[in-house]
C-alpha cells in the first residue's frame, strides 16, 4: 500500500467549505502521480522518454461523508488488478481518525505513444506493479 497526507485547502472546496467532489479525483490523481514516481516510472520520464502512454481509461467514485476546509486525512493507493493491457488502482481517502470519507478507482491503460494503440504492459511496469500488491 502507498500513502500519501494531505490537507484540505480552500481552493479546494465548494461554496459550504466542503470538499468539492471532483477533487477527490485530483487527490487520487496526486497520489497516483507520487506512486508512479517511488516505483521508477514518474510520469515525467513516460511522457518524455518512453515509448507509451499509461492513460486513463475509466474513473469512479463513491462519498462516504464530507471533508471541510482544513481537515488533515490521507489517501492509501492500492493495485487492485493488473491485467495484459491495463492496471486497476483503487484508492480510499481516510479523515485523521482513519474512517473512510471515499473511495476513488481508475484504470490505466497503457497505448502505444505514436498510434495510441493499447499494447501489453511492459514486463518492467508490470513487475514494479505486482511488487506492491
Amino acid at each position: 500500500m502507498f500513502t500519501i497526507d494531505f490537507s484540505v485547502r480552500l481552493p479546494d472546496t465548494d461554496a459550504a467549505g466542503i470538499l468539492f467532489f471532483g477533487n477527490y479525483f485530483r487527490l487520487a490523481h496526486d497520489a497516483y502521480e507520487a506512486f508512479m514516481e517511488s516505483i521508477g516510472f514518474s510520469l515525467r520520464h513516460i511522457i518524455q522518454e518512453a515509448d507509451f502512454l499509461v492513460l486513463i481509461g475509466h474513473a469512479e467514485a463513491d462519498y462516504e461523508k464530507p471533508l471541510r476546509l482544513g481537515d488533515k486525512a490521507i489517501v492509501e493507493l492500492e493495485v487492485e488488478n493488473i491485467g495484459r493491457t491495463s492496471f486497476v488502482l483503487s484508492y480510499s481517502l481516510k479523515d485523521a481518525q482513519n474512517g473512510v470519507v471515499a473511495k476513488v478507482k481508475t484504470v490505466h491503460v497503457t497505448v502505444d505513444k505514436k498510434n495510441g494503440d493499447k499494447i501489453p504492459l511492459p514486463e518492467k511496469l508490470r513487475k514494479k506493479l505486482a511488487g506492491v500488491r
